[in-house]
């Protein structure tokens, strides 16, 4: 036996995934807790037993197959996501591929059955609702609701955020999204509205530049997240919109929502730009680069569609007008021979 051949642990591939991020252990962690509890209460035996008997097969595709489906199955009964089932299972697959479980993927991938997927049409977010919804919370809840529907933040970005994140010395102040943050590992700055600008200066007064701007005490992200969620669902109670879906399972409105109106609302300015704001790695293309004077030159056109309380867009409209009445009362003097300046 060569010196290399070391056998693989579940160990060493959960300290293989956390190099992308902890977030990423987090989901692996609890991956292994859901099947664990399904290969004791299918087979009566320890996932660490199966593949122990998987690898003295010669050929163990069906035995992979029947497992996996089985899962899967096990997964759709529990009432987990489309999205969740496809995840775990996949990451099942991939773990068995380490532990040198022989089998063939594509022939796996043509066997393997999912539920279909139904989704209801997404219900979109309007501003009387954000408003109604500010009016419901507290300072701070009405500091990241406004910033995550003006400024396109994911939960998990918005509690890991720092003073020194902040820039105040702008037209409009930015955030910087650390890689090690950003879901897709890529960093990114976006913009703070105006809306949110005054709860930020109240919020950083008295923090150091190294002080989460919104301070929580729990050990991972996944539980400040789940705390976050649970905070929200207190104020969309209170607001009485807590509305469901069909399935009586899923809100149709819930934090995601601010991000999807954020993005949604680029579409009537610069299609597009709200993706790249907002970090969406299919729109971050590696020729897509803006100075921050462009991404705040092209924020504030869109901003009056992403303000809530402010009437910007009906303010200049009106400053317009009276600009006009004044020109042409200028006008009707001057042909009466009256100099305005004369009347000062």
């Amino acid at each position: 036996m060569s010196i290399l051949d070391v056998k693989r642990t579940k160990q060493d591939f959960l300290k293989h995934k956390s190099k992308s991020s902890a977030n990423t252990l987090t989901t692996y962690t609890y991956l292994f807790k859901s099947i664990e509890k399904f290969c004791l209460s299918k087979y009566d035996s320890s996932l660490e037993n199966i593949i122990e008997e998987l690898s003295i097969v010669e050929n163990p595709q069906e035995q992979v197959e029947s497992l996996l489906q089985n899962y899967i199955d096990e997964l759709e009964a529990e009432g987990k996501s489309h999205s969740t089932v496809s995840c775990y299972s996949c990451i099942a697959k991939n773990y068995l591929k380490y532990r040198r479980v022989k089998f063939d993927k594509d022939e796996l991938e043509t066997c393997l059955n999912f539920k279909k997927e139904r989704q209801s049409e997404k219900y979109p977010l309007t501003k009387e609702e954000i408003k109604t919804l500010l009016d419901h919370a507290s300072f701070e809840s009405r500091a990241k609701i406004l910033l995550q529907s003006g400024s396109g933040f994911r939960i998990s970005e918005l509690i890991t955020l720092r003073k020194s994140d902040i820039n105040t010395g702008l037209e409009r102040y930015t955030a910087t999204i650390r890689a090690e943050n950003a879901k897709n590992g890529i960093e990114r700055t976006t913009i703070i509205s105006s809306e949110a600008m005054p709860y930020l200066d109240k919020i950083l007064e008295n923090k150091n530049d190294n002080d989460l701007i919104f301070y929580h005490n729990a050990k991972c992200i996944r539980n400040a997240v789940v705390s976050e969620i649970e905070t929200f669902d207190r104020v969309r109670k209170s607001a009485n919109l807590d509305m469901t879906y069909d399935n009586k399972k899923n809100h149709k409105i819930t934090t995601h929502s601010f991000r999807a109106f954020f993005i949604s609302q680029f579409e009537k300015t610069y299609s597009g730009f709200g993706h790249v704001l907002s970090g969406h790695g299919k729109y971050m293309k590696q020729y897509e680069r803006f100075t921050i004077g462009e991404k705040i030159e092209k924020y504030i056109e869109t901003e009056k569609y992403l303000l809530i309380y402010s009437k910007q867009d009906q303010s200049k409209k009106e400053l317009r007008e009276l600009k006009t009445k004044v020109s042409r009362l200028e006008e009707l003097l001057s042909q009466k021979g009256i100099n305005v300046n004369d009347l000062k």
